[in-house]
């Protein structure tokens, strides 16, 4: 059984009561906690009421029958969110296939063979506590994201307390609110070396002006954003400056992120195949480059894995309709800046957010 912080939670709903008391025995026994209607009326109000992470649903029942039952519950909950299991007598009939196209995850068949039951639901609650784990954590990316843009704005603020301030102070100060800026705006900055120069360079002039002047009489440590969590992006290009001014760029913005990096599209393919990023970057001028990202959209559709944002890197505008098609999210063309890494960064995670909750 899938492991959790509490028993799974199922409801079985069927109007024979030996046929509910044998899932409820069987599956208790495997350590679920389920809960039972006889009918499709008290099947939707216990829906309505208690939180449950599947259902098996008898189709052939009086007065609400289970294929009704499915429509209902498919208008609040998704497939991901309450799959919901088929019970029918008919292995092949009309009914089944009615159920599939209306959104049921799977179907049994009675007599139940409980060991193949036992096996699907397994799998619809893997499948299913995979997407609630990936939601919250991209919720979490997204009050990361959230509280960079209120560091920002809060950095502002603060700096308007400082008309009175040399020019000398105020020049480095600018530089370091504009590189703290690019993960919630685009805006221009200079090149690479001379960005990360201007953050050395004002960092502790930060420290003591802002901070003193926000809190008088007070000279407390550098607050950052709140960056609770990695963000975790694989780097998938054959130029090793490109992949370095990668890393180097993120560690100076203070971004907590961990970067994978493979040489070829076949080994980007590979590496998503064993591991779960939050962002791909994929050169696609490499000779495999463009089949790799069609690769990648293949296999998470054939394992019901979710969207991987992919920002596909070329030295040419023209190949960015070809990247797009392929399946990328974005096209940058190289060389690119800073701020256009970092915010394409941003975007490409709120873009994955909101798919993510119009999902759900």
């Amino acid at each position: 059984m899938t492991q959790t912080s509490a028993p799974p939670r199922l409801l079985v709903v069927d109007d024979v009561e030996d046929n509910r008391n044998l899932l409820r025995r069987r599956f208790t026994r495997l350590g679920y906690e389920v809960m039972e209607a006889e009918d499709g009326a008290k099947a939707l109000a216990m829906a309505a009421t208690y939180p449950f992470d599947l259902v098996l649903l008898d189709i052939m029942m009086p007065g609400i029958d289970g294929i009704e039952v499915l429509r209902r519950l498919r208008e609040v909950h998704s497939d991901t969110a309450l799959p919901i299991i088929m019970v029918t007598a008919k292995a092949a009939s009309e009914d089944v296939v009615e159920a599939l196209l209306m959104g049921a995850n799977d179907y049994i068949t009675k007599p139940v063979d409980m060991e193949v039951a036992a096996v699907r639901v397994e799998m619809q609650l893997r499948r299913k506590f995979a997407e609630d784990n990936s939601r919250a954590a991209h919720r979490e990316l997204e009050q990361t994201l959230a509280g960079l843009s209120e560091a920002v704005e809060q950095a502002q603020h603060r700096s308007a307390i400082l008309v009175d301030v040399g020019a000398e102070a105020r020049a480095p100060l600018a530089g370091v609110l504009g590189a703290a800026g690019v993960l919630t705006r685009v805006c221009d900055t200079p090149e690479l070396k001379r960005m990360i120069e201007t953050i050395d360079s004002a960092r502790n002039l930060l420290d003591t002006l802002i901070v003193e002047a926000a809190r008088p009489g007070a000279l407390d440590r550098r607050q950052g954003p709140n960056t609770h969590r990695r963000i975790k992006v694989l780097s998938a290009d054959t130029d090793p400056q490109r992949r370095e001014a990668a890393r180097t760029v993120f560690a100076e913005a203070g971004v907590l992120i961990d970067i994978v990096e493979v040489l070829t599209g076949a080994e980007a393919v590979t590496a998503t195949e064993v591991d779960t990023f939050d962002l791909v970057l994929l050169n696609v001028d490499m000779a495999d480059g463009l089949a790799a990202v069609k690769q990648i959209r293949k296999a998470e559709a054939a394992h019901g894995q979710r969207r991987r944002p992919i920002l596909a890197l070329s030295e040419a505008g023209k190949i960015g309709p070809k990247a797009l098609d392929a399946g990328a999210d974005l096209h940058v063309v190289l060389p690119m800046t800073a701020a256009g890494l970092l915010t394409a960064l941003a975007r490409a995670l709120r873009r994955e957010s909101e798919d993510l909750t119009a999902a759900a």
